[in-house]
């Protein structure tokens, strides 16, 4: 099983280690990555879909956003289907931002970190274990406070991305508690 854990966050590790890396190259040309960020409702942003969660405004909002994700990610990845979670995560808060948030520019793992937040406390619930029940008590715990970022409707902050990373977290969990 530790082997499997060893694997699944390497590819954590490896998705945050892409945002640095994506974050000083965006520094050094310009910011010019960020025209790849999501777009809600414009076909050329489809692939923001994808692609907003490894783009950053700043080293302050990677930051942010690296932290939780390589410790809940570490929750994630002890998982089978870590890579198939945090992958659903994604397209799922992508998809729902490019179709319900407001005009803007969305960019940011936020949904991810979100995800994993909904995905961890909801595994609680569906899964119904010891071992799900005391991470997720964990989780809320040490990020009960993040909470209030599905709240923070403030103009240059994506709540969007932060509320449907959360729903698309409890969607996976849902989703994958019934594959194993």
């Amino acid at each position: 099983m530790s082997n499997v854990i060893t694997k699944n966050y390497q590819f954590i590790l490896f998705l945050v280690a892409i945002m640095w890396l994506l974050e000083v190259i965006n520094i050094v040309i310009g910011r010019q990555f960020n025209q790849y960020a999501l777009v809600p409702r414009n076909l050329e942003s489809l692939p923001g879909i994808f692609t907003m969660h490894f783009l950053h405004w700043n080293l302050t909002h990677l930051i942010s956003n690296s932290i939780p994700l390589l410790v809940m990610g570490f929750f994630v990845s002890t998982l089978k289907q870590a890579k198939q979670v945090t992958i659903s995560i994604m397209i799922l808060a992508g998809l729902m931002v490019w179709m319900f948030a407001r005009p803007g520019i969305h960019a940011g793992a936020s949904g991810l970190v979100m995800g994993y937040w909904g995905y961890l406390i909801s595994s609680a619930f569906f899964k119904r274990n010891l071992v799900n029940i005391v991470v997720a008590m964990v989780t809320i715990f040490f990020y009960g406070g993040i909470v209030y970022s599905l709240l923070d409707f403030r103009q240059h902050v994506s709540f969007e991305g932060h509320i449907f990373g959360f729903l698309a977290g409890i969607i996976s969990a849902w989703f994958w508690h019934k594959r194993v």
